[in-house]
């Protein structure tokens, strides 16, 4: 069994939610923790068993023993993550959105068309969990039939302001997190959004002008479904969490383990309404909230067996250009 070396580019939370799902693995050393705060890169180094601590990100992926960058940075930074990893021939798993803005997402995604010798996976993380992947194959198989209606939200109620504020500076949460969900809405249909609209509002007065902490996207899709985003980040904002999908021969709906009143150690649970049978199924699903270890392996399998990025490249411009054009209409 090959071992491979990962550099982490950005020591916050998303950096961590990597490394608590994969610093156990025994085919995966953890060479280099970067991130501008150095100390920041230090603790993380002490925590997860890393071997280096380190300020500058180009000095990382330009180490000779790494193999794998895991880029947990906002989003201005990743097109210039990729093009260090490109030079130096480097693997890379990068966080999503791709960019801040099509220019830049359109230069990332040509990159990596390019240089298929380079494995480029973005972490659309829903592509790798169980539950979504279980929803998927029912609603593809005709349980519920055609077409959907998708209900789905994503709401937090911040406890760190400035992370927040700082985020929104670079871009909204209708771009930020609304990439996963159009993502959904297109592989759970096999259907393209053909139109989006949305609205937006802003709860917070510390945002620059032009920038909002609450938006909610409408979408139509190819084959007559359509479906709802909504996204609030803010102070006052209750966390909430609606993923149900309804169509002519039932619906479904994901309840999150945190949100089942009993048997949350069972995991998600999948709440499937049989029509005209008028029948109730429960299935329960191993949970895991960011499965950044099956993500990492995925990518291991890109790399050893040649298997195509999931999703592909084409899927992450796709729910990007669509995220960024009903952001553009929201404003």
């Amino acid at each position: 069994m090959k071992t491979y070396n990962l550099a982490l580019i950005g020591c916050g939370d998303m950096g961590a939610a990597h490394l608590e799902d994969i610093y156990y693995k025994e085919n995966v050393k953890i060479k280099y923790l970067c991130d501008l705060n150095l100390e920041r890169a230090e603790l993380f180094k002490k925590k997860y068993g890393g071997e280096n601590a380190i300020a500058d990100f180009k000095e990382a992926i330009a180490k000779e023993d790494v193999d794998i960058v895991i880029c947990a940075t906002y989003p201005s930074t990743h097109l210039d993550v990729l093009k260090e990893c490109i030079k130096h021939k480097k693997h890379l798993i990068c966080e999503k959105p791709i960019t801040t803005n099509l220019k830049d997402g359109e230069e990332f995604v040509r990159l990596v068309q390019e240089n298929p010798d380079v494995k480029v996976l973005i972490g659309h993380i829903l592509r790798h969990n169980t539950t979504y992947n279980t929803v998927r194959e029912m609603i593809s198989s005709g349980a519920i039939g055609k077409p959907i209606i998708m209900r789905m939200s994503q709401n937090h109620q911040t406890q760190n302001q400035e992370k927040y504020i700082n985020l929104i500076k670079e871009t909204s949460p209708i771009i930020d997190c609304g990439v996963h969900y159009i993502d959904v809405m297109q592989w759970f249909t096999d259907a393209k959004v053909v139109d989006v609209s949305g609205v937006s509002t802003t709860t917070d007065d510390r945002l620059p002008e032009g920038k909002y902490n609450y938006g909610m996207i409408t979408a139509r899709l190819s084959d007559g479904s359509v479906g709802f985003y909504e996204a609030g980040w803010g102070a006052t904002m209750s966390g909430d969490n609606v993923k149900e999908f309804i169509g002519p021969k039932g619906r479904i709906r994901i309840i999150y383990s945190k949100d089942r009143k009993t048997h949350q150690k069972d995991g998600n649970l999948i709440e499937y309404y049989k029509y005209p049978e008028k029948v109730f199924e429960m299935k329960n699903i191993e949970f895991q909230r960011k499965p950044t270890g099956a993500q990492l392996d995925y990518m291991i399998k890109m790399i050893e067996n040649g298997v195509p990025a999931n999703p592909s490249i084409c899927d992450v411009w796709e729910s990007f250009k669509i995220a960024v054009d009903a952001d553009s209409k929201i404003r």
